[in-house]
């Protein structure tokens, strides 16, 4: 008799470092997640926190999208992005700030 195969509670989840400039001791683990447009293009997107906030970018490569962390990263760490006023949305109770 054949067994039946179960379904795996395993979740696969890639990961990535993302580092602020080339100082390897501000460095945070990144996930990422692979998709495709409607157009049939892949698109890479990626979140990472950053000590109390939360970064998120998509790029068309991974080299990309992680250029574009690390450089939000830096932004976040050396001049303050969370800190600047701007314009805020909520979301399910929950406030986003959009920059």
């Amino acid at each position: 008799m054949a067994q039946k195969k179960l379904p795996s509670n395993i979740e696969i989840t890639e990961l990535m470092l993302v580092k602020a400039g080339d100082d390897f001791t501000r460095t945070f683990m990144g996930e990422i997640y692979r998709e495709t447009t409607i157009d049939g293009n892949p698109i890479v997107r990626g979140k990472v926190v950053v000590n109390e906030g939360k970064i998120w970018a998509a790029g068309e490569t991974k080299e990309e999208l992680g250029k574009y962390l690390d450089d939000i990263c830096t932004l976040k760490l050396d001049h303050n992005l969370h800190l600047i006023p701007g314009v805020s949305i909520k979301i399910s109770g929950v406030d986003y700030f959009e920059n």
